[in-house]
């Protein structure tokens, strides 16, 4: 059996399978995530990033962003 790492996605563990992706766990419409740590993920990553211990959805594209 594979090893299975709880995720909290939009404050709801989810499961993901050793060795997953983002894209593995995201619906197509979701654009970007914000992990836990701070860190903005844009969807073109997905395929390349594994799946970090937490995430927030985002469904509406981020164009701009600043540093505080």
């Amino acid at each position: 059996m594979a090893n299975r790492k709880p995720v909290l996605v939009d404050d709801a563990i989810v499961y993901a399978p050793s060795g997953s992706m983002i894209i593995d766990l995201v619906p197509e419409e979701v654009h970007s995530i914000t992990t836990h740590d701070g860190s903005l993920i844009p969807r073109e990553k997905f395929a390349s990033v594994p799946v970090p211990d937490g995430f927030e959805t985002n469904l509406s594209p981020i164009n701009k962003g600043c540093d505080s």
